[in-house]
């Protein structure tokens, strides 16, 4: 393959995946980019997922248990399919690496298409061995049946499989290597991983990703755990970007543990995501057997995955692993955490009966209140403040927090015949968002939400603690600073590009206007 054509796909895969700058000619290269990916994806079929999985969750293999009969046995099929593979499509010979006690990791290396990024390897990696008869120290029990752990990992081990078909069959291969590790001894204390990482057959400071697929098998409501996002700047960004129509439920983990096969690179200081469908009754048990499985769950996973290692592979530059991401603690905006109390600023209590009929009407008005001063009294019905005029009480509740001052007041009064005006100085400061925000190192780019005050404009739009905006009217946020400045000055609607979960939805913001339309006519006084 020519330079050229290698390059223009790394340029397309660099347009697509990080908004560069365009230049003649990139519809041609991101249609040609398109068609690779496509090319890849169609590799990957649930059918062969499903034997894949039959297969190694057998009882013939007798729970893979690493450095068994069944293990070996296990290690020989993957061995055959890969065979299968190199029938249709160029793909190098695979390596065994062994250690420990009869333990092999099964590696091999798809060589980059870039000269230089070619030098720089993203390691896909699953474990395939699993606990064999079970132990007391490994099996939520009973003990001494066939522990044929399809999802725990067999499943993972299948997503791998029909990754390397998918990358194979691509006559443009990724600029970067890919290295695929089928990872033994994982259920003995992630020594597969651990070996290769303190003997690699690839030197460390050239792998700049590892992604670990562990028990994709168990897919509920498209909710799928991912840890490790923290561990390079933007790794949250791009398992969103590739969450393809927000099928999936990103549930986003703060912290790494040493409880699969992706800690070992962690700990080493390379970037990484782990992905599972989280554990469930039949973990380390008997019963995780293949018809538990969700097949078409488990082939989303493995084309969401292809999406995640293309891109990594693909991008101009990769991001450095985050020293912190080694020490820090749970950030708090992670937190659940409820829209606060909207601060009182008129100082009245409503008639609840009435207010649920859509009717404002004052039951009680506290001392020294804006109200207080101001002279309205119990049994007074508003019917104009700012730019709310005989709407609804939720909007009223919202028009009292963005109105500036003073705020022209209309009301009716029991017994006067003509409408009550006035104006109030509200209590505290309005709000033009009505929402926290600050900065994160580990979300580039961007913002993360700490808060909503009830409501605000932000809480009637449905931003909520927790959502990271990406975009403000079609542009990157350069800064939390950044998105203050421009919430202050740009008139509204303010139009969010926001990310929950990994689902990514756009939200607009009414700004509410805080003076009426028409100024009061009138001049009475209480």
């Amino acid at each position: 393959m020519n330079s050229m054509n290698h390059l223009a796909r790394i340029a397309v895969i660099a347009v697509f995946l990080q908004s560069l700058p365009l230049w003649t000619g990139v519809s041609d290269r991101l249609a040609a980019a398109e068609a690779v990916v496509e090319t890849g994806i169609a590799q990957i079929d649930s059918e062969d997922l499903r034997r894949h999985v039959m297969t190694l969750a057998s009882d013939a293999l007798e729970g893979r248990e690493a450095g068994g009969r069944g293990g070996k046995a296990a290690a020989g099929y993957l061995r055959s399919v890969l065979k299968s593979i190199r029938q249709t499509y160029p793909l190098p010979l695979e390596t065994t690496q062994e250690f420990g006690n009869d333990y092999q990791n099964l590696l091999l290396l798809l060589p980059g298409s870039d000269p230089v990024l070619q030098r720089e390897v993203i390691v896909v990696g699953a474990h395939y061995d699993h606990v064999g008869y079970g132990k007391v120290s490994n099996s939520q029990g009973p003990i001494g049946q066939i522990h044929n752990g399809a999802d725990d990992n067999a499943s993972g081990t299948s997503a791998v499989l029909e990754l390397i078909e998918a990358f194979a069959s691509q006559e443009t291969r990724p600029a970067r290597s890919l290295l695929f590790a089928f990872w033994d001894a994982e259920e003995v204390g992630l020594l597969g991983s651990k070996h290769w990482v303190a003997h690699p057959s690839i030197p460390l400071n050239q792998i700049r990703f590892a992604l670990n697929l562990d028990m994709l098998g168990r897919l509920r409501d498209g909710r799928i755990v991912t840890v490790g996002w923290r561990s390079a700047p933007g790794l949250r960004h791009v398992l969103a970007r590739h969450n393809h129509a927000n099928e999936l439920l990103l549930a986003f983990q703060p912290s790494v543990i040493a409880d699969s096969d992706h800690h070992p690179f962690y700990a080493a200081g390379i970037p990484v995501i782990h992905m599972d469908t989280d554990k469930h009754d039949d973990y380390h048990r008997p019963s995780d057997d293949p018809e538990k499985l969700n097949w078409e769950g488990i082939r989303q996973l493995a084309q969401f995955s292809y999406h995640i290692v293309d891109d990594a592979a693909n991008r101009a530059d990769f991001p450095l692993f985050r020293r912190e991401a080694l020490t820090e603690v749970a950030p708090t905006w992670m937190n659940p955490r409820e829209p606060m109390a909207a601060p009182i600023r008129l100082g009245v209590n409503w008639d609840q009966v009435r207010w649920g009929q859509g009717s404002a009407v004052v039951s009680r008005v506290n001392a020294n209140s804006p109200a207080a001063r101001a002279g309205l009294r119990s049994g007074d019905r508003l019917i104009q403040l700012g730019s709310w005029q005989n709407g609804t009480t939720d909007e009223l509740k919202a028009i009292i927090q963005v109105a500036t001052n003073p705020v022209p007041v209309r009301i009716e009064r029991p017994n006067v015949k003509d409408p009550v005006d006035m104006l109030i100085s509200l209590q505290g400061n309005p709000v033009r968002l009505g929402a926290g925000w600050m900065d994160d190192t580990a979300l580039p780019n961007s913002v993360v939400v700490t808060h909503v005050v009830a409501d605000s404009p932000a809480h009637r739009s449905g931003i909520a603690a927790g959502d990271v905006i990406i975009e403000m009217g079609g542009q990157r946020l350069a800064s939390s600073e950044d998105l203050r400045k421009r919430v202050l000055i740009e008139p509204g609607p303010f139009e969010f590009r926001i990310e929950r979960q990994g689902r990514i939805r756009e939200v607009t913001v009414e700004v509410v206007a805080p003076y009426p339309q028409t100024p009061l006519t009138t001049t009475q006084r209480p």
